[in-house]
């Protein structure tokens, strides 16, 4: 895919209107593909560029809200994305998601989406909430109930007369449900399906090619978007797809111990351990392939990043440096 260009001064209202939204189109496309760092680190200079680009990605996102929002069709509309993927360059997909953006920017597909599945005539309004970068952030929610973001997490909340909706993007979160008088549905939206919370504290984390869902108190159910719902309980936890989920197995290590600032790992595999590490602090860290059947065990602060990451690298006796923004274990 070629970059794509980058605006750097103020778009006339007919730029306004097609080239940040074909720029929107081709960086959907190509992250729903290749969701890696690289290609996120390239998204972000996009998006920081101009007001108008980041007008044009919250199209996108309201989309993927939409789409999260009605597991019954989103499907069907991401399998018919998967499908096109080999040839996004093409003017025929690129005009496909452009239709579907430009429809959400007057709201008709979000009445079709959100009615199909809330009964709803009106699509509530969204307040997205961003952890920047190596921040941990606690948001309070309208019900009294509570939020933690990792770095990096993009949580929307959309709270209406029959509903309490945390449409999740990006990152991972802890949920404290709070306790509604009015009785309302409490839903977690996400990438790969819809979480239910039943009075519950848990917490959700977006991988490159799965969910995890765990759950510190009492319990929730987790409904891919096309694959069949499954209780997870107080002590568990479960990965699951847009398509399938596996059996809930014993959280044999506390999922949550980073809204302490903490990450801990017991005999975990380094490539688990880093991705995890990379998730909850922000920093990336590359290993080397011939590490990959390293394990690691121990508590290490994801606030201290560069003195956990020392640390790991003495006890296992590797060699860590600079890479870019981010780091690389190898060996010796």
């Amino acid at each position: 895919m070629p970059e794509v260009p980058v605006m750097t001064s103020a778009p006339s209202a007919a730029a306004a209107a097609d080239l940040p939204l074909e720029a929107a189109a081709d960086w959907f496309l190509l992250l729903a593909e290749d969701d890696s760092s690289e290609n996120r680190r390239r998204w972000q200079r996009w998006h920081d560029a101009d007001p108008s680009n980041r007008w044009a990605w919250e199209k996108v996102e309201k989309l993927q809200s939409l789409l999260a929002a009605a597991p019954r069709q989103a499907p069907h509309v991401f399998q018919q994305t998967d499908r096109k993927q080999a040839e996004r360059q093409s003017h025929s997909t690129r005009r496909q998601v452009l239709a579907m953006l430009g429809v959400i920017a007057t709201g008709a597909i979000g009445y079709r989406l959100a009615s199909s599945w809330q009964g709803a005539a009106d699509v509530p309004h969204i307040e997205w909430i961003v952890a920047a970068k190596g921040e941990r952030r606690e948001v309070a929610l309208p019900d009294g109930g509570r939020l933690w973001l990792a770095s990096g997490t993009r949580v929307g909340i959309a709270y209406d007369a029959n509903h309490r909706d945390l449409y999740l993007t990006a990152g991972v979160l802890q949920l404290t449900s709070g306790r509604d008088p009015q009785g309302r549905t409490l839903r977690i939206l996400a990438r790969d399906g819809v979480i239910r919370p039943l009075g519950t504290r848990l917490t959700v984390s977006l991988f490159d090619t799965h969910t995890v869902l765990a759950v510190q108190q009492s319990a929730a159910e987790a409904q891919p978007l096309s694959g069949s719902r499954v209780r997870v309980e107080a002590g568990q936890r479960v990965l699951f797809s847009k398509t399938a989920s596996g059996r809930p197995e014993a959280a044999l290590f506390p999922e949550d111990a980073w809204t302490r600032g903490l990450l801990t790992a017991l005999n975990m595999p380094l490539t688990e351990f880093a991705e995890r590490f990379a998730l909850y602090s922000g920093q990336r860290i590359e290993v080397a392939p011939a590490l990959a059947v390293r394990r690691v065990s121990g508590t290490f602060r994801i606030d201290a990043a560069e003195r956990s990451l020392h640390t790991l690298a003495d006890g296992l006796g590797l060699r860590l440096d600079q890479a870019g923004d981010g780091w690389r274990l190898r060996p010796r």
